[in-house]
Parts: C-alpha cells; sequence; structure tokens
C-alpha cells in the first residue's frame, strides 16, 4: 500500500505534465510558424539563465520542504509541519525577489557578457516577474507534495501552462509587426502570466481546504518542537546541494546556449546560421524529449517524499523496494519513448511544424537521452530521499565537465549542432551510471535485469516493429506523411500498451490505485 501512495501521486503529477508538456508543445507550434527558427532561438537563448535563477525556487527549497514535511509526518509531529511551511515561504518569497530583479536590472549586461543579439534584451524583460510567482507556486507545492496530495501541484501546473500558451502567443501576434525580437519578448511573457495564475490557484486552494487537512487542530493546540533556526538550518542544508544540482542540470543547457553559437560561428556559420540551428535544437528537438521527461520529473518529485519516510524510520526494506518500484517504472515509460521518438523523429517535426521544417537529425540523437535524463533524474530523488543530498552533486558536475568537453570538441566538426547532442547524451549518462552505482553501495540495492532490462526492450521491440509496418504501409498506399505519422504513433500506443499488460507483473487493483 505505501508503494500504492507513491505511485498514484506519480501517476497524477505525470499525467498533468503531460497535459502541460502537450499545452506547450501547442504554444511553440503557432510560434514557431510566427517567428520562425531565429525568432526561436532569441525566444530560446534566455531560458537556461531562467532556469539557473529558478533552480532554487522550484527545485531546491521546495524539495527540502517536501522532505522536512514528510520526514515530520512520519513521526507525527503535525505542529512541525506548519511551521516548516511558514519558514520556508518567506525564505522562498525572499529569493524569488531577488532572482526577478537580477533578471530586469542585468538584462543588458547579460547580453554583453554572453555576446548575445541585442534582441534577446525583449525576451529577458519578459521572463523577468515569473521568478516571483513561481517562487510563491513552489512553496506551495513543496507543502502539498510533502503531505503525499500531488493534485493541488498537477492543477497549477496546467494553469499554468493554458496562461502562458493564451497569453504569450497571443502577444507574439500583438507585436509580431514591430519585429521577431518584440514578438519574441511578448511570447516569453506568456511564463509570467502563466505562473500568476498557478500562484492564484495554489493559494486559493490552500485557503479553501487548509482546515480539512489530517490534524489541523494539532496545528493550532502544539507548538513545534525544533526552533526556527534549526529549521532554516535544516532547510538550507538540504537546498543547497539539491539547488547546486538543478543549476548543474541547467548548466547543460547554458552550455549549449554559449558553446554552440560561438563554435558554430568559428566553423564557419554566420550569426543568423548559427542562431537558426540553435533554435531547431532548443525550439524543437528539446521540446519534444521534454514531454517523456515529464514522467521522470513526476517520479522524482513523488520519490523524495516517500523515499524520506521510509528512511527516517529506518525501513531499508521498504526503501529499497520504492526504489525498484520506482527504476522500473521509469523504465517502463523511458524505454519506449526513447525508440519511438528516435524512430519517427523527422516525420514528427514534418506533422507539428510543417512538412519543410528540418530538425529530425538533431531530434533522433537527442532521443536517446530520454532514457539517461529519466533515470539521471530517477536515481537523483531516491538519494535525495537518502540524505544523500550531496552524491548526485558531485556526480552532475562530473557529467556537465564530460558535457562541455566533449560538445566543445565535436562542435568544430562535421557534426556540428550533433556534436553538441552527443555531448550532452555523454553527460547524463556519466551521472546515471554513477548515481546507481552509490545507490547500490549504500543501500544493497539489486535490480532484476529481467524486469527492468529484458521486459522493456521486448515490449518496446515489439513495438517498434508495429510503428515501422504501419508508418511505411500507411505512406505507400496514401502517399501521406502526416497520416503515416498519427497511426503510427497511435499504433505504437497500442502494441507496448498490449504488450505492457502481457509481461509485466501489475499488481494494482483499480479501485485501491486510484481511492486508497
Amino acid at each position: 500500500m505505501s508503494n500504492k501512495r507513491f505511485i498514484k501521486g506519480a501517476f497524477v503529477l505525470a499525467v498533468a505534465g503531460l497535459i502541460a508538456k502537450f499545452l506547450g508543445i501547442f504554444f511553440k507550434i503557432p510560434l514557431q510558424r510566427l517567428i520562425h527558427d531565429e525568432g526561436m532561438g532569441l525566444f530560446g537563448l534566455p531560458y537556461p539563465i531562467y532556469t539557473i535563477m529558478l533552480s532554487i525556487s522550484i527545485i531546491g527549497l521546495p524539495a527540502a520542504i517536501s522532505k522536512l514535511i514528510s520526514e515530520k509526518i512520519a513521526i507525527g509531529d503535525y505542529s512541525g509541519v506548519k511551521k516548516v511551511f511558514r519558514i520556508s515561504f518567506f525564505m522562498i518569497i525572499a529569493i524569488g525577489i531577488f532572482s526577478s530583479c537580477f533578471l530586469y536590472f542585468g538584462a543588458h549586461r547579460i547580453i554583453k557578457l554572453l555576446d548575445w543579439p541585442p534582441e534577446t534584451y525583449y525576451a529577458i524583460i519578459g521572463l523577468a516577474f515569473a521568478p516571483f510567482f513561481v517562487s510563491i507556486m513552489s512553496a506551495f507545492r513543496g507543502y502539498f507534495q510533502g503531505m503525499q496530495i500531488m493534485m493541488p501541484t498537477a492543477l497549477s501546473q496546467i494553469v499554468e501552462q493554458m496562461g502562458r500558451v493564451v497569453i504569450g502567443v497571443g502577444l507574439a501576434y500583438m507585436y509580431i509587426d514591430k519585429g521577431v525580437g518584440y514578438a519574441a519578448g511578448a511570447a516569453t511573457f506568456g511564463a509570467t502570466a502563466g505562473a500568476l495564475l498557478g500562484a492564484l490557484l495554489l493559494l486559493g486552494y490552500y485557503l479553501f481546504t487548509r482546515k480539512s487537512f489530517p490534524d489541523y487542530t494539532a496545528y493550532r493546540r502544539n507548538k513545534g518542537k525544533e526552533s526556527t533556526s534549526k529549521i532554516v538550518k535544516r532547510l538550507i542544508w538540504l537546498a543547497i546541494p539539491i539547488t547546486i544540482g538543478a543549476i548543474l542540470s541547467s548548466v547543460m543547457g547554458l552550455m549549449d546556449s554559449i558553446i554552440v553559437p560561438a563554435r558554430l560561428l568559428q566553423s564557419g556559420y554566420s550569426q543568423e546560421g548559427a542562431t537558426i540551428l540553435y533554435g531547431r535544437l532548443t525550439g524543437k528537438a528539446v521540446t519534444l524529449i521534454n514531454v517523456p521527461l515529464t514522467f521522470s520529473m513526476a517520479m522524482a518529485a513523488s520519490l523524495v517524499p516517500a523515499i524520506s519516510e521510509a528512511n527516517s524510520r529506518n525501513n531499508m526494506l521498504e526503501l529499497r523496494e520504492k526504489a525498484k518500484t520506482g527504476i522500473k517504472l521509469t523504465m517502463i515509460i523511458a524505454f519506449p519513448a526513447t525508440l519511438g521518438l528516435f524512430l519517427l523523429a523527422s516525420p514528427i517535426i514534418h506533422l507539428l511544424w510543417g512538412e519543410t521544417e528540418a530538425g529530425g537529425d538533431i531530434l533522433k540523437v537527442l532521443a536517446v537521452n530520454v532514457l539517461f535524463i529519466s533515470l539521471a533524474q530517477t536515481l537523483t530523488s531516491i538519494l535525495q530521499g537518502m540524505n544523500r543530498v550531496f552524491v548526485p552533486v558531485r556526480n552532475l558536475l562530473i557529467g556537465v565537465i564530460v558535457k562541455i568537453i566533449v560538445s566543445y570538441f565535436l562542435l568544430v566538426s562535421h557534426l556540428n549542432i550533433i556534436g553538441a547532442v552527443t555531448g550532452s547524451i555523454c553527460g547524463y549518462g556519466v551521472v546515471m551510471i554513477l548515481n546507481y552505482i552509490e545507490i547500490e553501495r549504500t543501500v544493497g540495492l539489486r535490480l532484476s535485469i529481467r524486469e527492468t532490462v529484458l521486459k522493456p526492450i521486448v515490449a518496446s521491440g515489439t513495438m517498434a516493429i508495429g510503428v515501422i509496418l504501419v508508418f511505411n504501409y500507411t505512406y505507400l498506399q496514401l502517399q501521406k506523411e502526416a497520416i503515416a505519422t498519427l497511426l503510427a504513433i497511435t499504433s505504437g500506443i497500442v502494441f507496448y500498451s498490449i504488450m505492457a499488460l502481457l509481461i509485466y507483473d501489475f499488481q494494482f487493483h483499480k479501485k485501491n490505485f486510484f481511492f486508497k
């Protein structure tokens, strides 16, 4: 039953994340057609810095909040839950204000330092106030996730993305006549508007339901056992390594925004040509691989409090079972997603952005990273739940170094932009391996090769054969790539679902899984 609880949480977050990602794709499709690859390059350049600025407010402190809250719930300290939330809320708001001020007042300096096109200024300003509202969202998300209540986070993700799509695309159309730079900046403002809407939803949910939470009377009756200073120290101690790890993950993308344009220019590309190639990488390939990565992010958010709960009770058997379940479910989703994107890379890009659009060669190679990133994220969350918070930081640092070295030298070879993609694959592959070695060494984790590797390979291989046959036959008969792609994707989902039901040992009864 303990396993079912965190799986249900991961399921809720994954569904909401998928909806949000698909909304994000349909945000970038009209945007791509409106501002094209050059505009998408301008749109994408500030996002790695923005992500780094958000690493504290969307990953570091929320993960620390959920971990501390889950630990206090495990030992029955319900008064401590409220105290942790109150202290962390004001800490995270202060960080959000600082981040917004940094982007707003430092836009010109960032552009000059990184030698970006001057038009990037509007995209940075459009994002400037998003960190403040994201910080509010993140405080509430950490609170609810620590209680293993995932629905508020799920709803806020959908509302946030809807606001981003509607407002971002609408403003881009309004400002396109003023130039591609203005339109890109207007589109990035959608992130700010969406964060505002998500924050308002979470605040409303909290105010409306807080009295119905379990043991709410204990919150009011008892005083917290830990002092404020001790809670602050613990939050910082947990948040710093998690934040550094998140920043290092963002640095993977930031390195592309720094290295790719510069090295392509050295290879003989014009600034426009380099920006176009970077736009294909971030605007298309990265956007598409982020869809299946939604599940691993949901699994990570659900695993941290679940592992922390088992660890706080020193129940190693429960901890290992939850870890095995998390890794197995990650493989069940990541392996077929990797293979599907690899096989249908160009057709999917043609379907979404137009038959003449390029970028399929980039997506085909980058698809491999879905598996590595997914497993790296899941393993990182297990280590964080075990209080081994500095280990993923060390491993990510090694991965970033590997990524930089490989990307730097391959970018000026005949691989050009594929060199950067190869560097990312190598970097996350190293992180995945090092994380697993640490978990195996610490808790004696032993995975079943049959359950974790062989079954996903058999099911995904069967799916791949079906996808290829359906696509080729449909295209041969109809000469319509879009129809062939849609049918191939649909058949792939059906084939894999059938194989999953046949070969995986699912033991979750519908009634208990969804309503227990």
